[in-house]
């Protein structure tokens, strides 16, 4: 009976199934992967790592509504599991960020899914103050007086997302272009 087959089939590097899928994924399938994936990904997804200060939501919300009475919190209709926070701005709410019913970590985490990507990502409440500077509502001074500044494992996003706030100069200028769409 003559080989039907090519000849490259009866190279050495012929692998038996399992193998071969096993390289296929790790050389080709997974290079793809990592583009969806964050620099911090395996920080990202750690739990245990991100939960840092736990503050459940209410707490928080009240402690938020001291600092700006201005934010508005109601529920979120497609969102069932979160509150939203918004400002009233010409006779319309202006969305300003969400945040989960319930227990809040301090640093934001994701669940992955087979893949090994992010598929549900709960963000912490360190997020949620970084959105609400990055809209105008608190400012750096208020936030690092109420909430203190983080000096820890997770201290990198937090330091890269508040730099902004923390120069002076990059400050006034994020407030001084906010501050027309918030301030009466």
């Amino acid at each position: 009976m003559a080989n039907v087959l090519p000849s490259h089939f009866d190279s050495a590097d012929f692998l038996p199934a399992e193998q071969a899928i096993a390289r296929y994924k790790a050389e080709k399938i997974e290079p793809q992967l990592d583009k969806y994936r964050l620099w911090d990904h395996e920080s990202f997804k750690d739990f245990e790592q991100r939960k840092g200060k736990v503050v459940h939501s209410s707490r928080f919300i009240h402690k938020l509504r001291q600092l700006n009475p201005r934010i508005i919190v109601q529920r979120q209709i497609n969102y069932p599991d979160d509150w939203g926070l918004y400002i009233h701005r010409d006779n319309h709410l202006v969305y300003l960020t969400g945040l989960s019913k319930g227990w809040l970590t301090e640093f934001s985490y994701t669940t992955v899914d087979e893949a090994n990507l992010p598929s549900d990502p709960r963000w912490g409440w360190r997020h949620v103050l970084v959105r609400l500077m990055s809209k105008g509502v608190l400012s750096w001074a208020t936030v690092l007086r109420e909430f203190g500044n983080c000096q820890n494992a997770n201290s990198d996003r937090w330091m890269m997302y508040t730099q902004p706030f923390r120069s002076r100069q990059a400050s006034g200028i994020v407030h001084g272009n906010l501050k027309a769409h918030f301030v009466d």
